[in-house]
C-alpha cells in the first residue's frame, strides 16, 4: 500500500487530498513539524532534508509535491486531473503548479514561518518584510486569472487547483485573501466545500 509521509497544516495535505479525489488507499505516517522525528537517520532516508511530504510506493521513495502529484495521477487515476502536457491546457496547468509552489506557497510560507512559527533562533524578519511586499502582487495574479472560471484551468477541476488551493488557503489566513479578492474568495470556498478536501484536512 501507498505510504504518505505527513504532517497536519503542511504542503502533505495536497497528496493526502489528491488521493482522496482519486479514491486512492494510503497508509499515513504523521509528524509534527519542526521536530527531532523528521530529522532521525531512518526519516532522512527517505527524504534528505527531513520535510514532507514524502512517499513510499511499495519500496520506490518520491519527495516532491509536484513529483509525487504527476506520479500519483499518471499511475493510479485515469489522468483528467492533469491533462496531456503537451497540449495547451496541460502547459498551463504545469504553470500553475510551478507557480502555486515556487512562488505563491513559498512566499506564504515565509511570512507564516518567520512571524513566530520557526523557534526564535531561526526567525529572519526580513523574510516577512518581503514576503508583505510581494503578496497582493501574487493575489492579484490569481484574481485575475480566476475572473470568470470556476477553477484555475476553467470550469475543469485539476491538480493545479489542488497545488494553487494551499498557498491560497495560508494567504486567506494572512488576510491577503478578503472581500476586496472576491474571486479568490469564491474559489477558496469551492476547494473547501470538496468532499475529498474535507477528508484530507480531516486525516
Amino acid at each position: 500500500m501507498l505510504k504518505i509521509y505527513h504532517a497536519p497544516f503542511s504542503r502533505s495535505v495536497r497528496i493526502l487530498w489528491l488521493a482522496e479525489e482519486i479514491n486512492l488507499s494510503y497508509q499515513l505516517e504523521s509528524f509534527t513539524l519542526f521536530t527531532a522525528a523528521m530529522q532521525t537517520p531512518a526519516f532522512l532516508k527517505v527524504h534528505p532534508q527531513g520535510k514532507v511530504p514524502a512517499i513510499d510506493d511499495n519500496g520506490f521513495v518520491l519527495w516532491e509535491t509536484s513529483a509525487i502529484i504527476e506520479y500519483l495521477v499518471a499511475r493510479y487515476s485515469d489522468g483528467a486531473l492533469l491533462p496531456e502536457r503537451a497540449s495547451q491546457a496541460g502547459a498551463t496547468a504545469v504553470q500553475w503548479m510551478e507557480f502555486a509552489e515556487n512562488q505563491l506557497t513559498v512566499i506564504m510560507a515565509e511570512i507564516v514561518a518567520h512571524g513566530g512559527i520557526l523557534p526564535q533562533e531561526r526567525i529572519i524578519p526580513a523574510l516577512v518584510e518581503r514576503g508583505n511586499s510581494l503578496a497582493p502582487q501574487l493575489i492579484q495574479i490569481v484574481e485575475q486569472a480566476l475572473d470568470g472560471k470556476l477553477y484555475i484551468l476553467g470550469d475543469r477541476f485539476s491538480a493545479a487547483d489542488i497545488m494553487l488551493g494551499f498557498g491560497l488557503n495560508i494567504a486567506t489566513y494572512l488576510e491577503f485573501v478578503s472581500h476586496a479578492t472576491p474571486n479568490c474568495q469564491a474559489y477558496c470556498t469551492r476547494l473547501a466545500n470538496r468532499p475529498a478536501y474535507m477528508r484530507a484536512n480531516a486525516a
